[in-house]
């Protein structure tokens, strides 16, 4: 296994467990965090993703294709297809809230599992940077897609390009980040931002997200009409009862119904 899973009460802390490779991404990794993301589901309400030692994530591990470079070259396609692509989307689609704990570099694929969580929290020291074109390829692990509409193009394209590092201040003014801790505090916050999140309706949160990220690709017309479909089912569920019997008795609602 490449990760740690720990169960706090309701919040599960998954750790890429690669410290001496600053928790670059290989085939073990990406299957363990899948299947811990798998065992959040089942069991916790929000989960808080962070990296062991040093980094977050610097990315691909490269040296794990050492062989395929003295053969023509690596086929990445099937690397994006076998292991990047289903981690970033077992995080982009978890079945509950995933809080980012960037406790240094998250560089390449390690920047776009950064951005696939719902929110990140980064320690002041840490950043994120593209790296993909200092090794003359082009962005993947879902980053051309995310930091564009969490960033906006220009500032995707310059990071894109240019491969600079943003650290975490601006990270924060530029709406990558929800919070930066001092160096040592990024995990405890983001556990806090989970707690708070395991304390609301699952369904609620899962369906915002899926909302919020779907309207890329929507007018305001369909953007209305997916509103209209997810509130209907939503307003039947025994959470949105819940919701609306606290309000009304002016109490704190319980969602574990």
């Amino acid at each position: 296994m490449s990760t740690r899973y720990e169960l706090n009460d309701e919040v599960a802390v998954v750790t890429l467990d690669r410290p001496e490779r600053y928790n670059a991404i290989d085939a073990p990794l990406s299957a363990s965090v899948v299947a811990d993301l798998n065992r959040a589901a089942a069991e916790a309400r929000a989960v808080v993703l962070t990296g062991a030692g040093k980094a977050f994530c610097s990315g691909a591990d490269l040296s794990g294709f050492v062989a395929e470079y003295e053969d023509g070259g690596p086929d990445l396609a099937r690397h994006l297809e076998e292991e990047f692509h289903p981690m970033v989307r077992a995080v982009a689609r978890c079945a509950v809230p995933v809080v980012a704990a960037v406790n240094g570099v998250a560089a390449g694929a390690g920047m776009g599992l950064a951005l696939s969580c719902d929110i990140r929290v980064m320690a002041q020291s840490a950043y994120l940077t593209s790296a993909f074109t200092a090794i003359g390829l082009a962005p993947d692990s879902g980053s051309t897609w995310l930091l564009p509409r969490l960033a906006g193009v220009s500032v995707a394209m310059e990071m894109a390009l240019t491969n600079r590092r943003m650290p975490a201040s601006e990270a924060l003014e530029r709406g990558l980040c929800a919070e930066v801790t001092p160096d040592g505090e990024v995990l405890a916050k983001a556990i806090e931002y989970a707690t708070k999140l395991a304390d609301l309706s699952t369904d609620a949160l899962v369906t915002t997200r899926r909302l919020i990220r779907g309207s890329a690709i929507l007018d305001f017309d369909d953007a209305l009409e997916a509103e209209k479909l997810e509130q209907g089912r939503l307003g039947k569920t025994p959470e949105h009862r819940e919701g609306v019997s606290a309000f009304l008795e002016k109490r704190k609602p319980d969602f574990r119904v």
